[in-house]
């Protein structure tokens, strides 16, 4: 079978056994074609070696692709191969010792509690909609989904998503489909719950929505990622906020500061929709003073006697 062919069957194996999602399906779809066009478009899968995919990552590391580029690349070639051995009959597996580039782990950023206030303080003047005819429905929309952003920590993908019917407005909580298409219960606070219901009764009816989803444009369509991050941005600088504000900065911040406040990592875990508990594991990176105090709390000689 050739290479092209191979990743097409592989792709559609991803979409319909397991539900990716499209920006998966777009990234493996990049990676692989590289590695087809490197090789050659019609090479058999037979006769592709571990020197053949070696000579393929040291070139993409000579371009000065960076090392976490590389690994991504290099685990979607991996799973390619093992699917290709499983469901095609490969005989061999060229990239079974295929190895990862070594990553510096890098922590993740987040805003300080005094930020995100100043964030949230900017919703009152809102963002400068003047030619918009209905500029507070799109105020209220902004406001709603950055309060909705930090009170969950849902991915931008999964608050996009949301539809009417993901709401409970009396149990104030969420039905949201994460990555793999796995639905999770997330709750919010009081104070999102309030922006919701303002949006919901007077300011969404006024866009004239044209589907269920919860957040539309001033067309009345699905809002789009960049038209949020605009957003998100100008109202950052409002807050003077120098840095970049991005929709998974607020996830972050979500995240760090529910670890500091005392929340436990497996709970953390089921709020972000990680499936692996080493992936929430990057956020325990809380000050030593929020650990002595943690350490002082609960442990039962904590406190000098």
């Amino acid at each position: 079978m050739r290479l092209l062919a191979a990743i097409e069957l592989f792709l559609d194996a991803l979409q319909v056994d397991q539900g990716s999602s499209i920006h998966t399906l777009t990234a493996y779809r990049q990676d692989l074609q590289q590695l087809g066009h490197s090789l050659e478009a019609s090479k058999d899968l037979e006769a592709i070696s571990s020197e053949h995919l070696e000579a393929h990552f040291a070139s993409l590391s000579r371009q000065g692709q960076s090392a976490r580029s590389i690994a991504r690349k290099t685990s979607a070639v991996r799973r390619f191969f093992k699917f290709a051995c499983l469901e095609l009959h490969l005989r061999q597996n060229p990239a079974e010792h295929l190895a990862l580039p070594r990553l510096e782990k890098s922590l993740p950023k987040c805003l300080t509690l005094a930020e995100t206030d100043s964030l949230i303080a900017a919703f009152s003047p809102g963002m400068p909609y003047r030619r918009e005819a209905h500029a507070s429905s799109l105020q209220s929309r902004d406001r709603t989904m950055i309060l909705l952003l930090y009170a969950t920590g849902l991915r931008i993908s999964e608050l996009l998503a949301l539809t009417t019917h993901s709401l409970d407005l009396a149990q104030e909580y969420l039905r949201v489909r994460g990555k793999g298409d796995k639905e999770r219960i997330v709750p919010f606070a009081s104070a999102a719950g309030t922006a919701l219901r303002d949006y919901l009764e007077h300011h969404r009816p006024q866009l004239l929505p044209q589907s269920d989803h919860l957040f539309v444009n001033a067309a009345g369509t699905r809002l789009s990622r960049q038209a949020f991050w605009k957003t998100l941005q100008t109202l950052a600088k409002q807050a003077g906020i120098s840095r970049s504000v991005s929709p998974h900065l607020l996830r972050h911040s979500f995240a760090t500061h529910l670890l500091q406040a005392g929340m436990n990592l497996r709970s953390l875990q089921m709020l972000l929709g990680h499936s692996d508990l080493s992936t929430t594991q990057i956020y325990t990176h809380v000050s030593p003073e929020h650990l002595k105090q943690a350490h002082r709390r609960y442990h039962p000689r904590g406190e000098s006697s």
